[in-house]
């Protein structure tokens, strides 16, 4: 009879598929065993600082933009207007690679009369950019550029000559204030860390941009035509870092 025979040779067979799985499964949890005997402890910790310094530099922006009934009389006029905004600035002794012109945009001006939208001429615009590393520059500038036509400030934000370099003295505080957190936590269990096994920086935030109304709010004093001083409040800025560290977690 064949099926005999056949169930005959299906034991071995299954019996030698036992023994390879459960070899395998023998060496499977060795090497787990293994890798959880060579893997180390850890200890893995955040250290954050910040260093609050005092601005040295302005970065402002302007936008000149004019309307007239036909294009060409508002390109002309955008085109004195602009002249005028550079040649203030010059005046000012600013270094002209501090000084950017951009978004130059022309075309027709389109308002809403009621609920209905309708050509109402043609308008001209062009930002400007510039740098100002002498905050008593300050109040001519506010002045001055208070007084020139079409002109109007969009943004002011602060920031320091030595950024780069301040960052990395912040870094440098947050990465040993993560070291003390871990010898602190390690201690409290009666161990201690190790060689770093990893650096991570987490966030960074130089915290220096402010908005227009924050920047018209540290104007004390008035301008006039008279010439009346406008005194600026800078005030202090923070620079924060955070960093993630793991160490080595040692224990006698």
């Amino acid at each position: 009879m064949p099926f005999p025979r056949f169930k005959k040779r299906v034991r071995p067979m299954t019996a030698r598929f036992l023994v390879c799985l459960f070899t395998a499964f023998i060496v499977h949890q060795q090497a787990v065993q293994g890798f959880a005997q060579d893997t180390p402890d850890t200890i893995t910790v955040s250290g954050t600082a910040t260093t609050k310094i005092t601005p040295d530099v302005m970065n402002w922006n302007l936008q000149v933009k004019n309307k007239e009934p036909n294009l060409e009389k508002a390109a002309e006029t955008h085109a004195s207007a602009v002249k005028t905004v550079l040649d203030f600035l010059n005046a000012q002794q600013l270094p002209e690679t501090d000084i950017q012109t951009s978004g130059m945009q022309f075309g027709q001006n389109w308002t809403y009369k009621g609920r209905e939208q309708i050509k109402d001429g043609y308008f001209a615009s062009t930002d400007i950019a510039f740098k100002v590393e002498d905050l008593a520059k300050y109040t001519k500038l506010w002045i001055g550029l208070s007084r020139l036509p079409h002109v109007s400030l969009t943004g002011v934000h602060y920031d320091h000559s030595q950024r780069i370099e301040l960052r990395n003295k912040t870094r440098k505080k947050a990465l040993l204030a993560a070291k003390a957190k871990a010898e602190v936590l390690a201690d409290a269990i009666g161990s201690r860390i190790g060689r770093p096994l990893s650096i991570e920086e987490s966030s960074g935030n130089f915290g220096l941009r402010t908005s227009n109304y924050t920047m018209s709010n540290s104007i004390t004093g008035s301008a006039s035509s008279s010439g009346d001083t406008v005194d600026l409040a800078p005030g202090l800025i923070p620079i924060t870092m955070q960093v993630k560290v793991s160490f080595l977690l040692i224990t006698d």
